[in-house]
């Protein structure tokens, strides 16, 4: 049976007691030697509307936009896919890396899901996602900066 605060309390526990690194590729230089990639320096700001892209793990693309919120130390994902399905979920950042768990309401039942998100300058996010129930993958999707939240009066 899936406990999700037990889940999210798991997930907590080993983010906080390891850093999690994100490989980077090899890169030619112009004089044609490898080396690592560098990832942008952490953006200091998140907080906006996002152009959503993804793919599914059965090829299909999907569009969207997605509204990223920071209260306190955490962060509310909210998302608007396709012809108008639209959920949100609760995230945790580390340095260049944004984590989201959320859950979708569909004819089958519940399907839970978890994102990883590579921040780069833009910002950009760049990531992986997976669900479950789901075909056991992970697919891929990309938020990319569109405008700032506007300031309550």
């Amino acid at each position: 049976m899936f406990v999700p605060s037990l889940t999210f309390a798991v997930i907590l526990a080993v983010m906080s007691s390891s850093p999690l690194e994100l490989a980077t590729p090899d890169v030619k230089t112009p004089s044609g030697d490898k080396k690592k990639a560098t990832l942008a320096p952490d953006v200091a700001e998140i907080s906006g509307y996002y152009v959503c892209k993804g793919q599914e793990a059965a090829g299909k693309n999907y569009t969207g936009v997605a509204v990223i919120t920071k209260k306190a130390d955490i962060y509310i994902v909210q998302w608007m896919v396709g012809t108008g399905s639209g959920f949100s979920g609760i995230g945790i950042r580390q340095g260049s890396t944004l984590a989201v768990s959320w859950t979708l309401q569909n004819a089958n039942g519940i399907v839970r899901g978890v994102n990883l998100y590579r921040i780069d300058s833009g910002p950009r996010l760049t990531g992986r996602w997976a669900t479950l129930p789901g075909p056991g993958v992970m697919q891929s999707e990309t938020l990319t900066f569109l405008k700032g939240l506007e300031e309550d009066d």
